[in-house]
């Protein structure tokens, strides 16, 4: 589905990126963890086409992302959902979903249909649709974000930090629903995580960036009984 070969990325005399390799699957959650500015939100920003790398490939089903505008890539159904929600406050749950399918320009009946598709993932926002998205809480914002994600049919959905600033029994929600979008929907997804437990457990696979590098890839499960990833990430 994606393939990144030899990213490298500067921000002016600053390299954020060295050579990082990695793939997503058809069908799979990828896991990218590591410590604040290991380099994880340059990496999606770049899959995004908001970073230019100096060099490295980024492609899609083959097809080269480098040098795309953003707007041709979310066209092209890579949906990136970023750190810290940013949902329209002053819109109503109903239009921020509504929104996610702008691109698409669906009529009004298909706009419906898929509609009720994505609220029954998130039957508490189906409760609020009348509501403005800024009075709802960090944990329904974070879905609303999802869902209005979700209305652009993704062809790989990218989530940054989803769990940041969640109680506890929110982020277990969130990642049920990651977990049921994979299994229902079909969608591959690149989840960027400080939680590193709740990352790996959710994944199939993983990779530890460290000041921009590729630490450690591998099957999740073995990343989690890592000493190193342990000791770094998991407490242990």
């Amino acid at each position: 589905m994606l393939e990144i070969k030899g990213l490298n990325v500067f921000y002016g005399e600053v390299q954020a990126l060295h050579n990082v390799d990695m793939y997503v699957g058809k069908d799979e959650i990828v896991s990218i963890i590591g410590a604040n500015g290991a380099g994880k939100s340059s990496l999606m920003k770049t899959i995004m086409g908001e970073n230019r790398p100096s060099s490295g490939e980024i492609l899609l089903e083959g097809k080269s992302l480098v040098g795309r505008h953003t707007h041709a890539i979310v066209k092209d159904r890579i949906i990136y959902i970023p750190e810290g929600r940013r949902i329209f406050y002053e819109l109503s749950v109903r239009e921020n979903i509504e929104m996610g399918a702008y691109a698409r320009k669906l009529g009004a009946r298909q706009l419906k249909e898929e509609m009720e598709e994505v609220l029954d993932i998130f039957p508490r926002l189906r409760e609020r649709l009348d509501q403005m998205g800024g009075t709802l809480s960090g944990g329904e914002q974070q879905m609303l974000a999802i869902a209005r994600g979700l209305m652009g049919d993704p062809r790989l959905l990218m989530l940054d930090e989803p769990s940041l600033g969640l109680a506890p029994i929110i982020v277990d929600e969130v990642f049920e629903i990651i977990k049921r979008i994979r299994r229902e929907k079909h969608i591959p997804v690149i989840l960027v995580e400080q939680n590193a437990y709740m990352a790996l457990a959710v994944s199939q696979r993983a990779y530890v960036l460290e000041l921009g590098r590729v630490a450690q890839s591998g099957e999740s499960s073995v990343l989690m009984e890592s000493d190193d990833v342990k000791k770094s990430y998991l407490g242990g």
